[in-house]
């Protein structure tokens, strides 16, 4: 009698630890981190905005060149003609304040091009992870970008690799 009451009792503490156990890791959140500027710089949207956006300033730097070029031409002319020629003058005048305007118009264009793609990149990011952690039942995926917001983590929680490898499946449409 008293071998069976021990059984039992030992039954039971086996039966309610193992239950513990299970509910206990079941219960809790399935949580991971990227490294933002990781999952950032290998997102191929970013990759092909940064193109386009070089593409755009290198043809906003011809046309200044091509400027640059027309000034030298007229400054050379004025000084071998060393003469005061007001045509000359007021053209060299002209183009000097194109250039100038040009410029500028060109660093404004080109750092609100910068802002609206990053913009675009950070927007679809976003997305695609959130997206990537409703897909794979995440509670939580942090962002690590070495601002002290995540000390530590536990390298098998890092799921970088992953993410980058499905936001660039979703940008290319493959899901």
């Amino acid at each position: 009698m008293k071998n069976k009451l021990i059984w039992i009792i030992t039954w039971i503490t086996i039966i309610g630890l193992g239950t513990y156990v299970i509910v206990d890791h079941y219960n809790k959140p399935k949580t991971a981190y990227i490294i933002i500027q990781e999952a950032y710089g290998k997102f191929d949207l970013k990759k092909d905005l940064e193109k386009k956006f070089i593409a755009t300033k290198n043809k906003r730097q011809k046309i200044l060149d091509s400027l640059t070029f027309e000034l030298k031409l007229l400054t050379k002319a004025m000084d071998e003609e060393k003469g005061a020629n007001k045509d000359k003058e007021n053209l060299h005048n002209r183009k000097q304040a194109e250039f100038y305007q040009r410029r500028q118009t060109f660093e404004q264009d080109n750092n609100q091009l910068s802002k609206q793609y990053d913009q675009e990149i950070l927007s679809q990011l976003d997305q695609y992870v959130s997206d990537y952690g409703k897909e794979n039942h995440y509670e939580y995926i942090f962002g690590n970008d070495g601002n002290g917001s995540l000390m530590h983590a536990d390298d098998a929680l890092n799921v970088t690799k992953q993410v980058v490898q499905y936001i660039n499946d979703r940008y290319k449409g493959k899901k």
